[in-house]
């Protein structure tokens, strides 16, 4: 059965395409032959190969403008392109390489190196998948790491809060009921005053500590609940 990695071959030589089929075959990869740029493109408009061999020079696009397509348009399926040319100058082997193309192969080519580039290649592209989908799996565990601190943060935000302002709010609040009820000339309603003013010059500092304390400043509040430790508060 041919495998369900596809290969896909174009050039322009009649010749060339048989034996590269068969160099395919034999590997047991499924080939998909074609003899154009633009026959290059329209197959992986159909489905994206595990692995492209372009031939330098073709009708209508050439082996490099196929390639660069190919990159463009499906970067994230990491590709890999092999130049199969009877070009073989190193001006143009580097400037093949320089566009894109990850390997280069001249014509006439030894029948087993070209087996080892392929297969080569082919490890390649399974390397950078598992380390595109490494990464995709980091990328959701920080996430989960990040949303899991944001609720402990907010969490621990609150029980300071609850904690620390609660008391002297309390305090306030029966001070100015305590004010409702005295009169004016009452030692008690000028008592029940400076109270409430200096609660509210706690509750003040406490949310101005609140601005700077740092995540790692904590202290046991109740079983295994931390809260933020805001240091001692002044009093009057």
């Amino acid at each position: 059965m041919p495998s369900e990695r596809r290969i896909l071959i174009a050039d322009i030589d009649e010749d060339s395409r048989i034996v590269v089929a068969s160099v395919v075959s034999v590997l047991g990869y499924t080939p998909v032959v074609v003899q154009s740029g633009q026959e290059a493109l329209d197959e992986v408009s159909r489905g994206v190969p595990d692995l492209a061999i372009l031939d330098y020079m073709m009708p209508d696009l050439n082996g490099v403008q196929v390639c660069q397509t190919i990159k463009r348009d499906h970067p994230q399926d990491f590709v890999p392109v092999l130049m199969l040319t009877a070009r073989d100058t190193v001006r143009d082997k580097v400037a093949a390489l320089a566009d894109g193309v990850d390997d280069y192969i001249t014509k006439p080519f030894n029948y087993e190196e070209l087996q080892a580039r392929v297969n080569a290649l082919l490890r390649i592209r399974d390397l950078n998948r598992d380390l595109r989908k490494a990464n995709e799996e980091l990328q959701r565990m920080q996430q989960k790491i990040v949303e899991q601190e944001r609720q402990l943060a907010v969490g621990q935000l609150a029980g300071t809060a609850a904690h620390q302002l609660g008391q002297p709010l309390s305090s306030i609040l029966l001070n100015c009921f305590l004010l409702d009820q005295l009169p004016k000339s009452d030692p008690k309603f000028v008592g029940a005053l400076a109270a409430i003013k200096s609660d509210a010059k706690r509750m003040a500092e406490m949310i101005e500590k609140l601005r700077s304390v740092k995540a790692s400043d904590q202290e046991q509040y109740f079983g295994a609940t931390q809260i933020l430790k805001l240091g001692a508060d002044s009093k009057e």
